[in-house]
């Protein structure tokens, strides 16, 4: 039985996998401390929220690309195979940033487990990926924000500014060489507890390091997509880890699930 969800649907110029490796997943209450204890307790009533440990896989023509490579645990590697992935299919990984969860599936056995894959990073995030820079060599890429990361036929995609959970987070945006298919934005770790942080988006969890910019990243990028009525997927989405948002009357969103 096939254990992957594809959470997009396929277009004529690409496809979007979403591999969930660790299916039941919460986040904590206790991660937002600084957030309003009574909005906390509002949104969150049981102490925790739905959550996951999401890669995304774009499949675009010929070229395989995966956005960021979770725990790197055995069911993980299980649903990437059931995917369609082959380890030496794979192009590119791009990173949103470099904490241990998005980062896990990059070796297996002290080995590159994508041997022809070119691994980007942002630059402000790259020094924080120092143990692995030699094991790279030239493979390991940076890139700027807003610099096109790749293009082929069918897709471009384009990185983006979502600094303040880490220094250099990343977000993807994904867009079909043809006008009239609907673009995609792949956001990382914007938001940690979907429950609370749509409705809530000045709500930061522990995790981020500069929450100020945390908060001004969340609402721009959050603007954005409402004003553009195109989906978001992110990395600690719950399934099916996609969605529209809509500015609700509060001054906060509402992720909708199609």
């Amino acid at each position: 039985m096939c254990t992957t969800t594809s959470i997009f649907a396929q277009q004529k110029n690409y496809k979007i996998v979403a591999i969930d490796d660790s299916p039941g997943r919460t986040m904590n209450a206790g991660r937002f401390t600084s957030a309003d204890p009574e909005a906390v307790k509002k949104y969150m009533p049981e102490g925790s929220a739905p959550a996951s440990v999401t890669t995304f896989i774009l499949f675009a023509g010929e070229d395989t690309i995966l956005f960021d490579t979770g725990n790197g645990n055995e069911l993980w590697v299980k649903k990437l195979t059931e995917a369609g992935v082959k380890p030496e299919s794979v192009k590119f990984v791009f990173l949103t940033h470099m904490h241990g969860d998005h980062i896990g599936g990059l070796f297996q056995n002290n080995a590159r487990r994508f041997p022809n894959a070119k691994v980007l990073s942002s630059k402000p995030d790259y020094e924080q990926l120092a143990k692995v820079k030699s094991a790279y060599g030239q493979d390991f890429t940076t890139f700027n924000f807003g610099d096109e990361v790749f293009a082929n036929a069918q897709v471009k995609v384009k990185a983006l500014d979502a600094v303040g959970h880490t220094a250099g987070h990343a977000a993807f945006w994904i867009e079909s060489t043809k006008a009239e298919e609907e673009g995609l934005m792949i956001v990382g770790d914007l938001l940690h507890a979907v429950a609370l942080q749509f409705p809530v988006p000045e709500a930061c969890a522990s995790f981020d390091i500069d929450q100020e910019k945390a908060i001004a990243s969340r609402k721009r990028i959050l603007d954005e997509a409402a004003k553009g009525k195109y989906p978001i997927a992110g990395m600690h989405f719950p399934a099916p880890h996609i969605g529209k948002v809509e500015k609700n009357d509060q001054g906060g969103y509402v992720f909708r699930v199609d």
